[in-house]
């Protein structure tokens, strides 16, 4: 099969995954749905990886990853079992945002001084 169809059967696999989740988050108590909207986010930034014409991973990954029952859930679960988690990237987020509200306001300051 050429690789462009195995990715796209691969996305669409997972798409339909991501679909039946949300359905499901819909008929949950607000409770639920609270508990679920990180493992929504975390899901919907998996599946942007997978988009067909991203060809960030190995064919034979794809291929392996294709063939098991649930491709988001696995990928969900090695990311909730993975060590690095997400605060890294949040916190070096929050300085770069900081130095520029910081660098904006030096700006201004600089300006009603003149």
């Amino acid at each position: 099969m050429e690789e462009m169809k195995i990715r796209e059967n691969l996305y669409n696999k997972m798409q339909q995954e991501y679909n039946d989740f949300i359905d499901n988050l819909k008929q949950q108590p607000p409770e639920k749905i609270i508990e679920g909207a990180y493992q929504k986010v975390i899901k919907e930034e998996i599946l942007g990886d997978f988009y067909p014409e991203y060809k960030h991973y190995d064919i034979d990954k794809i291929k392996a990853l294709g063939k098991t029952k649930e491709p988001l859930e696995e990928l969900y679960q090695g990311w909730m079992n993975c060590d690095a988690g997400i605060h890294q990237v949040l916190e070096d987020s929050i300085y770069d945002t900081l130095d520029e509200i910081e660098k904006v306001q030096k700006q201004k300051q600089k300006a009603q001084e003149r």
